[in-house]
Formats: structure tokens, C-alpha cells, sequence
């Protein structure tokens, strides 16, 4: 197996080995891991929810993942923090940043999500930080969603959410509405060349020893 992780968890757990194995062959497929739903995974996989999730809460055990409480849109599927939907709740009220509905307590749903842990493998990055982080290459004239963006250059799709939700308010002609997505897809699209600056100073700041 690609993780060591995984090949631990199935030696020591060996009813759930066709599941890890299964589980490793797509993590070892992503660059990075920000938002992993037990139900989407399983779906995707053709598996049971079951032992994805047993498998998903043992490797955040062995810190291969990071287990986070979050509170996911009952319309639209956009999911964020628990504490910062909390925190965001106490000062006013709080709308989706997908479907822009508010978020109350009977339009949220509390789920736990995972991203990649401590044990995560770090992947390398080109030394001039402009270029994507994996063999992909995207085109600087296209249109493309916040997390597909994250994905390719290797950042945090929260933080790059929130830097573009702040970016929409002053550049109009950067941006469009994701009109064709699907129910769990971003609401907005972005073209690559005009937010490129801020996805080279969020790969600048993840470089930066921590103080």
C-alpha cells in the first residue's frame, strides 16, 4: 500500500483490509486532502459508508488525517467549520456563502469531515511558486471553482474561499457565477490569470517557518 498507515490498519484490522486498500488507492491519488466526506468517498468508491468511515477515524487516529467538526448547508452541501460557523453566528446573522440562505440551526447539519494530518506526506512545489503543484496544467484564460484550484496548487480551500469572497467585492469582471454545477459544487467560477497573485502569496505563506 502507498501509506504505511493503511498497510498498519490492515494488518491489525484485517476484516476491514479491502476497504483500506481501497481507501489508500484514492488517497494516494490526491496531492493534498482539505474536505473528505465519508458518504462522497463511499459513494465515489462504490462501498459501503460503514467501514470507509471505521477506516477514515482509524487513520485520523494514526494521524494520517485530521478529524474536523463541521456544519454542512442543508440546500447546497457547502460545508464549514463548526467554531467559525459558531463565531460568525454570535456577531449577525450568517448566509451560505454557496446558496447565500441563512444558516440557522434547522438549515445546518452537524458532520465530521477529514484533511490530511501531520503524518500527510508534504509534496514538493516548484522553487518559483507560479506554477501549479502537480503535472496538471491549467489554462490562464479558464474558469475554474475555488477547490479545483486549491486542489492544483496544493493550498488550503478554506483559506482560498475566503480570500476570493473578499476579492469578488472589488474585481467584477474576474468571476462569474457556476451556473451549470452540481448540487455539492461552488457557486462561483474564477478565471486563473486574475487570481494567480493570490495563489502563489497563499503558497508563499504555507513556506514560511512558523514563529
Amino acid at each position: 500500500m502507498y501509506f504505511t498507515e493503511c498497510a498498519r490498519l490492515a494488518e491489525r484490522r484485517p476484516e476491514l483490509a479491502a476497504a483500506v486498500r481501497q481507501v489508500d488507492a484514492q488517497l494516494q491519488k490526491m496531492r493534498t486532502a482539505e474536505v473528505i466526506r465519508t458518504g462522497d468517498l463511499a459513494s465515489f468508491l462504490g462501498m459501503d459508508p460503514n467501514p470507509v468511515g471505521v477506516v477514515l477515524e482509524e487513520l485520523a487516529r494514526e494521524e494520517l488525517l485530521l478529524a474536523e467538526e463541521m456544519v454542512e448547508c442543508v440546500h447546497c452541501g457547502m460545508a464549514m467549520l463548526h467554531a467559525e460557523y459558531e463565531e460568525m453566528r454570535e456577531e449577525s446573522e450568517y448566509c451560505c456563502t454557496s446558496c447565500d440562505r441563512p444558516l440557522t440551526d434547522t438549515t445546518i447539519q452537524a458532520i465530521t469531515t477529514y484533511r490530511r494530518g501531520e503524518k500527510w506526506p508534504q509534496v514538493s512545489r516548484p522553487g518559483d511558486g507560479a506554477k501549479a503543484t502537480s503535472n496538471i496544467t491549467l489554462d490562464d484564460q479558464a474558469w475554474y471553482t475555488h477547490d479545483r484550484l486549491a486542489e492544483v496548487f496544493n493550498v488550503g480551500s478554506e483559506a482560498l474561499r475566503k480570500r476570493l469572497d473578499r476579492f469578488r467585492e472589488s474585481h467584477l469582471n474576474a468571476w462569474k457565477e457556476n451556473e451549470d454545477r452540481r448540487p455539492r459544487e461552488p457557486r462561483y467560477l474564477y478565471q486563473l490569470k486574475e487570481v494567480r497573485c493570490i495563489l502563489e502569496e497563499l503558497q508563499a505563506s504555507s513556506q514560511r517557518p512558523a514563529k
